[in-house]
């Protein structure tokens, strides 16, 4: 990767943590600029995601997401780039879809960046090489479990991404959904449905506390998403992540949602009430920013916007809240 990709992640991290390292992102930033430099090798600086946890030792995770169109340019990936994923870079860059998605997170917080996780974005596209996907990240079994799971999908769910977490035990396939606008009110409004749809996908619900936190989500302005990790064996993991989803927008309107009466603050208030958040996520608002910066003649926003609030609910208790916060370069 160029000096100058190298230099734009250090001024994006540079403006976000600037006011809050300490209260948000601890001392895992040397560790997570490596997993930047792995996951960037011959390509454009892509978008990039800081995963923050709101409680305990302050510390993040990195995602580094790579569009069609700049892997397209930049092929052929030799087969070690990227931390080994160069023949799944040539496949992604392949593919005749614009945007979406291809992205390797890496669990930098746990001091551990050599088997990212990797995920693709299909933005409900029904027209998508799923098995091309699977068979280059060596899981092609793993097709079958994910059609199993999509056919049970709830109608006004749709699958956003799926990836799979090499590292993780179990190595499962992760899949996350979102839900449309209409039946979302109406898990607002009646409780029991949500809990009937997770139910249909193969969900287990053990009490009550995935009903409360996905009907506080459903509850709000945000968007809302479900994620689920499909074992080998077709049944899904005992963990459900409840995501509100922020609008990606200017950073005037950003830190709106983050006053005491935005939607996002209200969301806070309730994850600190439930003890998986404390007083950290009112610095949200100084990792916010969006830069006008010039390079020659081309004319860059630099930005840095939270994007989702994610809770994860196992064996009827509330485990964590997780905030997202997506940067990188528009050109104006």
């Amino acid at each position: 990767m160029s000096a100058d990709a190298t230099m734009l992640y250090e001024t994006l991290y540079g403006f976000a943590s600037k006011d809050a390292e300490s209260d948000l992102f601890g001392t895992t930033a040397p560790l997570a600029q490596e997993a930047f430099l792995r996951a960037s090798e011959g390509v454009s600086v892509p978008t990039i995601w800081f995963e923050v946890p709101l409680s305990g030792p302050a510390r993040f995770d990195l995602h580094v997401a790579h569009d069609n169109a700049d892997l397209h340019e930049h092929a052929p990936f030799a087969p070690d780039a990227m931390d080994g994923h160069g023949e799944l870079l040539n496949w992604y860059a392949s593919e005749p879809r614009e945007g979406g998605g291809l992205a390797l997170a890496y669990d930098a917080g746990d001091g551990c960046i050599d088997a990212p996780a990797m995920h693709v974005n299909v933005n409900a596209a029904e027209a998508f090489d799923i098995e091309g996907f699977f068979a280059h990240v060596g899981r092609p079994k793993a097709t079958a479990l994910y059609r199993d799971f999509a056919r049970r999908l709830p109608r006004g769910w749709h699958i956003w991404y799926f990836g799979v977490h090499p590292g993780r035990l179990g190595a499962p396939v992760r899949i996350d959904c979102f839900v449309d606008k209409g039946l979302k009110r109406m898990y607002a409004a009646d409780p029991a449905k949500l809990e009937e749809d997770l139910r249909r996908v193969g969900f287990s619900v053990e009490g009550p506390m995935a009903r409360r936190v996905g009907t506080e989500v459903a509850a709000s302005p945000l968007g809302m998403e479900l994620q689920f990790d499909v074992l080998s064996d077709g049944t899904l993991g005992r963990t459900v992540g409840i995501s509100a989803k922020l609008p990606l927008v200017a950073a005037s309107a950003a830190r709106l949602l983050w006053e005491p009466d935005g939607g996002a603050a209200r969301l806070m208030e309730f994850a600190v009430d439930s003890h998986v958040a404390d007083a950290r996520w009112r610095r949200v608002r100084d990792t916010i920013f969006s830069e006008a910066v010039r390079d020659g003649n081309i004319l860059q926003a630099l930005y840095c916007v939270p994007v989702f609030a994610k809770f994860r609910v196992r064996e009827d208790k509330l485990l964590d809240a997780k905030l997202y916060l997506q940067a990188g370069a528009v050109s104006l």
